[in-house]
């Protein structure tokens, strides 16, 4: 925030409010991509993302091949 000259303590008070809820705002959204993080790091979520990325590069790789060796044919 702004450097403010408060003219009042209620004023003091509500600047602190929102800055404590926007703390607490902060804390929750880090509690949230924590979780989500420790969620992608779980056994099946590695398993799935190992075997699907390394099938895809087989099947790409394999398809890749076969279409160069038919050209290659020709």
């Amino acid at each position: 925030m702004k450097n403010r000259i408060y003219t009042s303590f209620e004023e003091v008070d509500k600047d602190l409010k929102v800055l404590n809820l926007r703390r607490q705002i902060a804390q929750e959204e880090i509690k949230g991509d924590l979780a989500d993080i420790k969620s992608r790091f779980e056994p099946p979520e590695l398993l799935s993302f190992i075997r699907d990325g390394i099938l895809k590069k087989l099947l790409l790789s394999w398809l890749v091949g076969f279409i160069l060796r038919k050209i290659r044919k020709q």
